[in-house]
């Protein structure tokens, strides 16, 4: 019935998105890209070129330049290039008294475009110049947020843009394939019931730090990238814009948009491993029915398995329509709409045996083909309005409401190398109780682990090194949550210009604020033996999926009530010097009711936890030359308790941790703005981070301590001969200073020293605490580990570049280097099965060796409407872990190709 019902719903969504598709594909035709219709036009082309007009237009977009000169001068444009190129065009803008004639050569300058006026003097026909010197940049210099009012190069901060021509040379599908374009990212696997985009940005945690369109997009679920202009990467604090979280930064997704051009793009993809995909972006202007209207929409489906992965497959659909209303005025409204469709077998990869990754073949699946599911269908609605109050002020509300549904049942894979540890000989204190909610037993003079593979009970095997992997059962563990969470949010910001004593002021001001809930639902599974175990060598993935009892296992509901204003302000003391700042206060009040749980007699708990936070940004940025920056940044960032909308009794009394970061960076603009150039330095610092009491697990403390200090570099070009390049590499050395956790295998024991002491205590005042206690080899400290899942040196890279007979070729990859599954555990190494003393015991952490991962692609014009694309991913075939977990390893993968063929209209 499951799959019949997913099955339905899987084709409601389709028949959906095929009827739009067919419908605006057959309202569309060809016709030449207008950005601009005269307002009033002149009389003749001699009262044209006479009249003198004042200008004042700032650098920006092409369209937008274009867009402000035909309100001041009355002149309409039409540019005649493809629609897809128009949005890369960049301007330097005009200022001053003069012609239109004279304004429209200076907008032009630079940009490899000329233009030539029609009979009556009304209308310019843009066209290129000379195509060596066409001018693309813009999209990788400037970010659509009201939060950053100057380009790229002069605002303080490393901000990458991944813009839509890479996106498309790389025939990127989902936002996770598109990040790896950006330095310091690392990617990770679900975190039990929180599937989705699960990333780090320079070494801390980011999940809850995606945002749509400048505003959170929070719902665990896996971004499908077919409505992406660009995705923007802010690295480092960013509280000061975002509020709460932004530790390492935030990913922005960048949404397309209804424009006042017509045109109809297709793309369809077949590979390997039965891949198939389709989409459609469709614009049609709605000037014969609403002037300065538009319609766009955008529509996805795919279906493929996974290289070199059995069983698993990915099946989505995709539908975004945008509607604009007052395009090129000064009042603008924009409606846009997000639905998503996904229905997986999902993969949760490898298990690990022992310190890494199973040696068994890649391909294995060990989940159950026809139980494990992952279907998530968020809804995300959002609407805009835009006004110029005059040329120096406008006014922005948005209103967002996002549904985030999602039901999974996934297995994880996992290999007992646990030993059983048991006291030796008479007990030295034979007290038992209970002592904050810890059993108390027993405490021995020594202790041994014992591995024992050949236990009776299959779940009390324990396979130490060396065991054959025939001889080797692997635990089916698994995870089921069903879950809804949803928001409800409004962003009102004020954009403005202000000249204060001969210094000019950019700024924004914002108030937003909002609802979020979520709504976890957990079952537990229990299978017979057979069932629950399966080979490592040879898996069984298409056993019946038929489990001997499912038993609830817990339900919470957490709502936050939160708001955020903020000031933010950039001064232009001089052509050279700008200094910036900012200043934030947040409210966020999270109440969480969690039922009782009647199968382990948990009561019901209820717990709210209310924070009021400021955070603060300075940074001063020089200008040695128009086209370049040296600039000095200083933020903060803050981590309240109930962050990721979860909330335990251990942490609701917990005040938030508390971040700072100190960057110094350079940026450059070269060859005529086609390349950009970035460098930085920096230090982040977060002084008390949340741990759980070692010896407590009620407490909360915030003791931890962690640094991250790096270097960063990254280009981003779009140059003649379709040579492209996005480049970046990341240095960093993520520790963790000081921490009171345990990361011994033996941290129960130690644990328990301490609370058989607490226990004496109560009946001898004069009793001593177990000297072994915080000793190794029962107390190992973490402080000075590497950061979990953050590579000490990461790079990427990708180039195109014309080749002979019309076809583009392109190349890149990644490289990764080795990294820890934990910041804060150590793990026994067993050679035998026989009972060894903890002391002669040795440790080590999990690791992930690194990897080299190289791309390639191939496009060739059919003419200049058609051409045929084809990429190779992992061309060596290489094996190598995409997204760890403490648990669990999910392979990258295998070497896959895929064939496209590319329209518009």
């Amino acid at each position: 019935m499951k799959k019949q019902s997913k099955l339905k719903s899987f084709r409601r969504s389709a028949r959906l998105v095929a009827a739009g598709t067919l419908a605006f594909t057959a309202a569309s035709g060809t016709q030449s890209t207008a950005l601009a219709e005269p307002k009033d036009p002149h009389n003749g082309k001699q009262e044209a070129t006479a009249a003198t007009f004042n200008f004042d237009i700032p650098e920006g977009q092409l369209a937008d330049v274009l867009t402000q000169f035909r309100k001041v001068s009355g002149v309409g444009t039409s540019i005649h290039l493809p629609p897809e190129q128009i949005a890369g065009f960049h301007s330097k803008g005009v200022k001053g008294a003069m012609t239109f004639d004279v304004a429209l050569k200076a907008i032009l300058d630079g940009t490899g475009l000329g233009y030539q006026m029609d009979r009556g003097g009304t209308r310019a026909d843009i066209q290129v110049q000379n195509a060596e010197q066409v001018s693309v940049t813009t999209s990788t210099n400037s970010v659509a947020m009201g939060q950053f009012t100057e380009s790229l190069t002069d605002t303080a901060q490393t901000i990458s843009v991944v813009p839509q021509y890479i996106l498309q040379e790389q025939a990127t599908t989902t936002l996770r394939d598109g990040l790896r374009n950006v330095p310091g990212i690392s990617l990770a696997a679900g975190e039990g019931g929180s599937q989705g985009d699960n990333l780090t940005i320079r070494g801390f945690t980011a999940r809850n730090d995606i945002y749509l369109d400048g505003i959170r997009d929070f719902g665990s679920y896996y971004r499908d990238a077919f409505d992406f202009e660009a995705i923007n990467v802010l690295e480092g604090p960013a509280s000061v814009e975002f509020g709460r979280g932004s530790t390492g930064g935030v990913v922005n997704q960048e949404m397309k948009q209804a424009v006042s051009n017509k045109f109809v793009r297709t793309n369809f993809l077949f590979g390997t491993d039965a891949m198939r995909r389709g989409s459609v972006d469709v614009n049609l202007p709605m000037t014969g029915l609403i002037p300065n209207a538009a319609f766009r929409l955008n529509a996805m489906g795919q279906d493929q398995g996974v290289a070199e992965r059995n069983v698993t497959n990915v099946r989505r659909l995709g539908v975004a329509p945008s509607l604009a209303f007052g395009l090129g005025t000064a009042t603008r409204y924009t409606i846009n709409y997000v639905h998503e469709y996904e229905t997986d077998i999902p993969d949760y990869g490898l298990p690990y045996n022992g310190l890494g990754v199973a040696a068994v073949p890649r391909a294995n699946y060990y989940g159950f083909a026809h139980g494990n599911s992952l279907i998530t269908q968020p809804d995300i609605l959002t609407g805009r309005f835009e006004h110029d109050v005059n040329s120096h002020l406008t006014i922005r509300n948005t209103l967002r409401w996002g549904y985030y549904p999602r039901n999974i049942l996934i297995t994880e894979p996992q290999i007992n190398t646990t030993a059983t540890v048991t006291g030796v000989g008479t007990p030295i204190s034979t007290l038992t109780g209970t002592v904050n909610g810890t059993a108390v037993t027993p405490v021995y003079a020594s202790y041994v682990a014992t591995c024992n593979p050949n236990a009776a009970a299959v779940a009390s095997q324990c396979y130490p090194i060396g065991t054959p992997l025939s001889q080797i059962s692997v635990l089916r563990n698994q995870i089921q949550a069903t879950s809804v969470e949803d928001i409800l949010w409004d962003r009102m910001e004020a954009i403005g210009h202000l000249r204060v004593h001969g210094i000019d002021n950019d700024f924004t001001v914002a108030v937003e604020g909002g609802r979020e809930r979520s709504n976890p639902l957990r079952s537990k599974y229990a299978f017979a033996p057979a069932q629950q175990y399966t080979s490592a060598l040879n898996p069984t993935p298409n056993d019946a999926f038929t489990p001997t009892s499912v038993t609830f296992n817990g339900f919470t509901h957490v709502a936050t009530q939160s708001y955020g204003v903020n000031f933010l302000d950039t001064l232009k003391v001089t052509r050279w010097l700008m200094f910036s700042g900012g200043i934030r206060f947040d409210y966020f009040n999270a109440n969480s009711a969690a039922a009782a749980i009647p199968a382990t007699s948990t009561a019901a708990v209820t717990l709210s936890r209310l924070d009021k936070q400021p955070t603060y940004r300075a940074a001063v940025v020089v200008k040695p030359a128009r086209n370049g920056s040296v600039y000095f940044d200083y933020g903060t960032s803050f981590n309240p308790a109930a962050e990721s909308l979860s909330l335990a009794a251990n942490t609701a009394t917990s005040p938030p941790e508390e971040n700072t970061t100190y960057e110094v960076g350079t940026k450059w603009d070269l060859l005529k703005d086609k390349l950009n150039l970035n460098g930085s330095i920096f230090r982040t610092q977060k002084l008390n981070a949340r741990e759980t009491d070692p010896t407590n697990s009620l407490n909360s403390l915030l003791v931890g301590t962690q640094l991250v200090r790096g270097v960063q570099i990254g280009a981003v070009g779009h140059l003649p001969q379709h040579f492209d390049l996005i480049a970046g590499y990341a240095y960093l050395d993520g520790r963790v200073l000081g921490s009171a956790l345990n990361a011994s295998p033996y941290a129960t024991t130690n644990a328990n020293f301490y609370n058989s002491w607490l226990l004496a205590l109560q009946t001898n005042p004069n009793a001593k605490l177990d000297p072994r206690y915080n000793t190794a080899p029962y107390f190992i400290s973490p402080n000075n580990f590497p950061f979990a899942n953050v590579p000490k040196n990461g790079g990427n890279f990708w180039l195109t570049h014309s080749l002979p007979w019309r076809f583009v070729g392109g190349f890149g990859g990644n490289y990764v280097s080795a990294r820890r599954a934990s910041s804060t555990a150590m793990y026994g190494q067993y050679n035998s099965s026989a009972a060894t003393l903890l002391s002669a015991v040795a440790f080590a952490p999990k690791a992930i060796p690194g990897y080299t991962v190289l791309n390639a692609m191939l496009r060739r014009p059919i003419n200049e409407h058609m051409d045929l694309q084809v990429n190779v991913n992992n061309l060596t075939n290489k094996f190598y872990i995409d997204t760890p977990h403490p648990n669990h390893l999910i392979p990258g993968e295998g070497i896959n190709a895929q064939f496209g063929f590319n329209a518009r209209f």
